[in-house]
């Protein structure tokens, strides 16, 4: 059960949010950017203080959270910090039942936003709640949704976080049935699949499969009942022909081969094989027609 997060201890914030929730946000903003932590490295603890704060209010918070959203400042910047804390207040509305809809839409923004700091608070606050099995499952369930995203680079950017979160063991242990995000993580991957070529040069879909890999390895740690976690991840590896699906596969066996993974080189050797299977084959240099290389060499004599 994870420990219950106190609220803000400095009544110069305390006030300062009755202010901002009475229509005057300037001073919060101002006393959240001085001691948000520098940008890169933000303030986790006060914005965890911030959401525990908010969370249980009366009435609607959504003005003041989408305003802190809403903030475009630079990533090495202080004020970099409202996004982070308008994370953590959504997670927590979220925790105490409040706003759901508008939270959960406000999320998938947060999650896709293109600035470092951003995005991790937004994964920390993310895995605190989902550490909660009821909201583990409204996670998938939701993150499914966001796999529809119109604006490519929140869909891409979100998904990374989620899948980011998702490989968190204490999440993994949340979840009450692995379908669904099994589910998901296929998702995930086929948007990879199915992206257009210029999709290939996103930093977002980059970001995705960066974090596929320790999530794919947390899965089959976490799922060994019945073989459930290594069959699905076969399966994956048997289907995959995309290089840079291929890619994130294969660095997932690596890591799982590791001796610190704790499962063996007999499941790492089963599923190399599987994706090893999967190879296009190579290429008859016979059929090869002339001219279609590169360079003079291929061209045909004359």
């Amino acid at each position: 059960m994870p420990a219950v997060q106190e609220g803000l201890r400095n009544e110069a914030l305390r006030a300062a949010l009755t202010g901002a929730l009475a229509g005057r946000p300037a001073p919060l903003e101002q006393l959240l950017a001085r001691h948000g932590g520098y940008g890169p490295r933000p303030n986790l603890k006060l914005a965890a203080a911030f959401g525990a704060e908010i969370a249980g209010l009366p009435g609607e918070v959504a003005d003041l959270l989408e305003r802190l959203a809403a903030n475009d400042a630079a990533p090495d910047t202080p004020e970099v910090f409202l996004p982070v804390a308008a994370a953590y207040g959504w997670t927590a509305r979220l925790g105490a039942g409040r706003e759901v809809g508008t939270a959960w839409d406000a999320l998938a923004q947060l999650a896709g936003d293109e600035r470092g700091p951003v995005r991790m608070g937004t994964v920390e606050a993310l895995a605190a709640l989902a550490a909660r099995p009821r909201h583990a499952n409204a996670l998938v369930d939701r993150a499914t949704a966001w796999l529809e995203l119109d604006d490519r680079e929140v869909r891409f950017g979100a998904a990374g976080v989620v899948v980011e979160v998702l490989g968190r063991k204490q999440v993994l242990a949340a979840l009450s049935n692995p379908e669904p995000l099994l589910d998901y993580l296929a998702g995930a991957m086929a948007a990879i699949v199915d992206a257009p070529r210029a999709a290939e040069r996103s930093d977002a879909r980059r970001r995705l499969l960066l974090a596929l890999p320790p999530a794919l390895g947390a899965v089959v740690a976490t799922y060994t009942a019945g073989d459930r976690g290594a069959a699905w991840l076969e399966e994956q590896c048997r289907d995959a022909s995309h290089p840079d699906l291929r890619a994130a596969l294969s660095a997932a066996i690596v890591a799982l081969a590791d001796k610190t993974s704790g499962q063996g080189s007999l499941l790492a050797q089963r599923l190399r094989g599987a994706l090893e299977g999967s190879a296009k084959p190579p290429r008859d240099p016979t059929r090869r027609r002339p001219g279609a290389g590169r360079g003079r060499s291929s061209r045909s004599i004359r």
